[in-house]
């Protein structure tokens, strides 16, 4: 008998940065350990060490955010030309219905090229299929737009489907969850835990450091933290260091070049280059308090990788109230929230957890297994492959 597959997609998988390679090679050896022959499938554009290390297949022509701003017949091409990638897949593979596809980082756009696919297999061969939903239907939790109809109209169309019961639709946050149950009561969606996974480790005798990682933008709320810089060199703390990612995909923006200009100070130290996996995980490991000063246009229900693996390393974390992070704080403990694009009151909240750092720090190994409880791979595979 031919070993099943477990097909680990995703459109937007093209170096190791945020939910894509390190979140799919997290789920392999559980996936052997469950019997599956693990493959990757990335998008056409995947790097060569991607390729030639890990084994990963160039097959996806969009990635995630291609299709923002676009009109609606680039929505449709964009869907028949995902349709058209996994149906080669199938015939490159001689997918059977034994395999699993795990299609991470979908939009709204790619749900209809998805029920393409499968209805255009024989019945007796389609492969099971999760869907993994990591981006809100509502963009600004105040306003609606496209988006949400786009969705509903997707959703409607797999609940006809004769794929359907071939189908497991995942979100990896509880509003996720409600916001796509409310759009499509005909349909289940589990809440999926995220794979990521890191050791705690203690950190040796030296200062405490504060820094972000992930790409400087202004969703990622870069632009608070001159404020922060500011008010720690008036407080004239001793012994904490501030290590900021800077790296921009646009060094030229506006807010990036006024944000540089304020955080030239002895105890702060830029990384302006995009990180390999190996230096991002060393460079999360050197951290003692993450600082996520993010918006809430998406982040009032999406989750955050930076996060998960701040948590599940037994970090601190400091993250903007009413966002899902921030309620992981309230159930697990570990951090502080401040007022969402309050540059003062994220400032003060981080100064807050650092003259409290001792107290918050106790107990950080068993919050950090509290946390793995639920998040990591093998919870994950049993809601892929059951």
């Amino acid at each position: 008998m031919t070993q099943p597959r477990l097909f680990l997609a995703d459109p937007s998988l093209i170096g190791h940065a945020g939910h894509c390679f390190d979140y799919l090679a997290a789920l392999a050896p559980a996936a052997r350990a469950r019997g599956f022959d693990p493959i990757y499938l990335g998008n056409r554009t995947v790097t060569p060490e991607l390729r030639a290390g890990h084994g990963v297949f160039p097959v996806f022509t969009h990635w995630c955010d291609a299709r923002y701003g676009t009109t609606e017949r680039t929505r449709r091409l964009h869907e028949s030309d995902l349709a058209r990638e996994l149906i080669d897949v199938c015939r490159r593979f001689a997918v059977t219905a034994d395999d699993v596809f795990l299609i991470n980082t979908l939009r709204h756009w790619a749900l209809r090229g998805v029920i393409d696919w499968l209805e255009s297999c024989t019945e007796d061969r389609w492969p099971r299929a999760a869907l993994v939903l990591h981006f809100t239907a509502f963009p600004n939790p105040a306003t609606s737009d496209g988006t949400v109809e786009f969705y509903r109209q997707a959703f409607a169309r797999l609940a006809r489907s004769p794929a359907r019961e071939r189908v497991r639709l995942l979100a990896d946050s509880d509003v996720l969850v409600d916001e796509f149950a409310a759009l499509a009561p005909a349909l289940r969606f589990d809440l999926a835990p995220i794979p990521h996974l890191r050791e705690v480790e203690d950190a040796p005798a030296r200062a405490f450091r504060v820094g972000t990682v992930g790409e400087a933008r202004e969703n990622k709320g870069f632009h608070l933290l001159p404020r922060l810089v500011r008010r720690a060199a008036e407080a004239d703390l001793r012994g904490v260091e501030f290590h900021i990612h800077s790296f921009a995909s646009d060094p030229t923006a506006v807010f990036l070049r006024r944000a540089l200009a304020g955080l030239r100070h002895p105890t702060v130290r830029l990384y302006p280059d995009e990180m390999t996996a190996a230096e991002y995980q060393r460079f999360l490991a050197s951290l003692d308090l993450v600082v996520l000063p993010y918006t809430l246009d998406n982040y009032h229900a999406q989750t955050s990788g930076v996060f998960a693996e701040a948590m599940g390393a037994g970090k601190l974390v400091v993250a903007p109230r009413g966002s899902w992070m921030a309620r992981q704080l309230d159930e697990h403990g570990g951090g502080a929230a401040f007022a969402p694009g309050d540059a003062e009151d994220f400032a003060r909240v981080t100064l807050d957890v650092i003259a409290d750092r001792a107290r918050l720090q106790e107990g950080r190994a068993a919050r950090a297994a509290r946390w793995r409880e639920f998040h990591n791979p093998e919870r994950f595979l049993e809601l892929v492959c059951a």
